[in-house]
């Protein structure tokens, strides 16, 4: 067992960065913070004490207001939400919990819970709410299992589809249902797609001659270092495995080909945006979508609200299954959890019981349905932000289908350093500077030595 000190030189030595917010509903993670939190409110009014909620995203807050207003006036216990943002999240986290400072109840993700969970310093779910995994999504409740145990009330969850601008893709003759990739084919249908959604400024499309692509105004799909929406699942869909158990085994022949191929999209296609604008900015091609001029977007639930708030009436779009490859269409699924301080003070310890119960309920999870926050782990209120985006015209059961057929996620005590380590390397693939053949092995060989270390 680590005590605290161990249990933050652990942490250090991981470089757990968050790589990827997975789920976050404002994808950077939102918040006021500077290295601080900031005291975003909560529910009060209780007699019993009251317990710390923390969590990444300002844009879930007001769900989770509503949800604990309900769970004060049913325990008594008084609720404060303090929001850290993603950039300092997991810097902040190993130094509360070695300092005693944790909050009582928190938000986690894949790649951070085996270090807390085996440093002692979370609840098993199991023991606390027994039968309570049946009652959330399945996908989500296996990601969180280890050793045993579930280490977290799932919150919310997310999967793959392709967002499309509904007047670009009618205007080039694209069907966005049937998108598929063949890495050994002279050309495929998302190929042929992009090239005809691409236009640089004199309305030129790739492969039509005196195409300048450092002059494109319009591009056809964003194939970008992104582990979540674009690697994982291409990846996947050409028959690569992602990891073995805690060691990366991406540097496949299956994995190598379809690595080229995304960053020939960029580089050879020229129907994807440059990878030195998507390196530097992971959102690039999602502003891109927004002010009309990406016709093939692939993303997660998380930017339902970012995309629908920044497109308001200026195009139409929709939603479409994840692009296919030689195995399918694949959806990285990842999700969400509150975890519960196994470390806070006994006292504390009945009044976490309770929250993490109501947090694993349909009445506590309905608020962040409700207000279109993101998929709710409890599967009886996914009806309820079905129903959110229905209101708006939007038909978002595209997700549920493709969480059904799910890639690997990042696990493992050291996932995150693994990724860290190989990111830059992937980035660098993407951007040209390395050939796949060339630079998968190194990034395998680089990451699995940091989840080693």
């Amino acid at each position: 067992m680590l005590n605290r000190r161990t249990l933050l030189s652990s942490f250090a030595a991981a470089g757990l960065l968050g790589t990827a917010a997975a789920c976050s509903p404002a994808g950077d993670g939102g918040g006021d913070t500077g290295g601080g939190g900031s005291d975003a409110g909560g529910s009060t009014g209780g007699d019993k004490g009251t317990l710390t909620f923390r969590l990444w995203d300002q844009n879930a807050v007001p769900a989770y207001e509503e949800s604990f207003e309900a769970f004060t006036a049913q325990s008594g216990w008084n609720v404060k939400i303090d929001v850290v943002s993603w950039d300092d999240y997991w810097t902040r986290l190993p130094l509360d919990i070695a300092s005693g400072d944790a909050a009582d109840v928190y938000w986690v993700n894949s790649a951070n819970f085996i270090q807390l969970k085996d440093s002692d310093a979370l609840l098993d779910i199991n023991e606390v709410i027994p039968d309570g995994a049946s009652q959330w999504e399945q996908s989500v409740v296996e990601l969180y299992t280890r050793d045993g145990g579930l280490w977290g009330v799932p919150q919310i969850w997310d999967s793959i589809a392709v967002f499309y601008n509904k007047e670009l893709v009618e205007e080039a003759g694209v069907d966005p249902s049937d998108l598929a990739f063949d890495p050994t084919a002279e050309s495929d249908s998302l190929r042929e797609a992009g090239r005809a959604l691409t236009v640089d400024g004199a309305g030129l499309h790739p492969e039509e001659d005196g195409f300048d692509p450092d002059s494109r105004s319009q591009f056809g799909f964003n194939s970008q270092a992104d582990r979540q929406a674009i690697i994982g699942p291409l990846l996947a869909s050409n028959g690569a495995q992602w990891q073995d158990e805690d060691e990366y085994t991406f540097a496949s022949p299956e994995g190598i080909e379809a690595f080229q191929y995304m960053a020939d999209l960029v580089n050879a296609e020229h129907i994807a945006p440059s990878a030195a604008d998507t390196n530097e900015n992971g959102d690039f091609t999602r502003d891109l979508f927004t002010q009309g001029k990406l016709g093939l977007f692939q993303s997660g639930p998380y930017n339902l609200l970012p995309i629908s708030e920044g497109v308001e009436d200026s195009f139409e779009w929709a939603l479409a299954a994840p692009v296919a490859g030689p195995d399918g269409a694949k959806s990285l699924v990842h999700g969400v959890v509150a975890v519960g301080n196994a470390n806070a003070d006994d006292e504390q310890q009945d009044g976490i019981t309770e929250l993490l119960t109501w947090l694993g309920s349909k009445e506590g999870q309905l608020p962040l349905a409700e207000k279109g926050v993101s998929f709710p782990a409890h599967v009886e209120a996914q009806e309820a932000f079905l129903g959110f985006w229905e209101d708006k015209g939007m038909d978002v059961s595209v997700f549920v289908d493709a969480a059904k057929n799910a890639a690997e996620a990042d696990t493992g005590a050291r996932a995150n350093a693994g990724l860290t380590a190989a990111m830059p390397i992937f980035q660098e693939v993407f951007i040209g500077r390395l050939t796949a053949e060339e630079g998968i092995p190194q990034a395998q060989e680089e990451g699995n030595a940091a989840m080693a270390e």
